[in-house]
């Protein structure tokens, strides 16, 4: 709920001002209202119940700036809920992130509906997906995520930062879609 740390964040993918913007697990709205704040167009999507009042207080606010889906982000056809280009930015829930991010990573055709990712992980995910060959950390998710984009750390995030405060610490993520330099298939790749 740092208002700071959430601005910093909305701020990671440049400039949103007019941009459709997808979120995944907005919670009670910490993030949403940031991005609201950089001008973005947010569709929220949110599974739990409890967080849903305070998303559509955010929305009356909004002036028509913020959707929010109630479902789950499993099984949305996000590509047809916001059009594009997207931004996804997200402080997603740890259960579905690395789901999401591969589901993400293996859209056909490529290049992507999405123009960039700035997602928030557990941060040994994190160093995972931006790991060097070679390294303890290289391994399926890097090479997805290195195959067919640019990942990098934008900002590491304490426990403290949280309320409460998880017992790991996070990272966020930034990813832009780039060309892949060979074209191979994604079957190829997984295989």
């Amino acid at each position: 709920m740092d208002l700071q740390l959430l601005d910093k964040i909305a701020r990671v993918p440049g400039n949103l001002d007019g941009a459709a913007v997808y979120e995944v697990g907005a919670g009670p709205g910490g993030l949403t209202r940031a991005l609201l704040k950089a001008g973005a167009r947010v569709t929220a999507v949110e599974r739990d119940d409890r967080a849903l009042p305070a998303l559509a207080q955010i929305a009356d606010a909004a002036a028509g700036r913020l959707r929010v889906v109630a479902d789950d982000a499993m099984v949305i056809d996000e590509r047809a809920l916001i059009g594009e280009p997207a931004h996804i930015v997200s402080n997603l829930p740890y259960n579905i992130g690395t789901a999401l991010l591969v589901r993400w990573l293996t859209t056909d055709p490529w290049l992507p509906w999405w123009s960039s990712l700035t997602l928030m992980f557990q941060k040994e995910v994190a160093q995972r997906i931006v790991a060097t060959p070679g390294s303890n950390a290289y391994g399926r998710l890097s090479v997805l995520a290195q195959w067919r984009s640019r990942p990098k750390i934008a900002l590491d995030l304490p426990p403290k930062a949280f309320t409460p405060p998880p017992k790991v610490s996070s990272a966020v993520v930034h990813i832009v879609p780039i060309a892949p330099v060979l074209d191979v298939s994604m079957q190829a790749v997984e295989a």
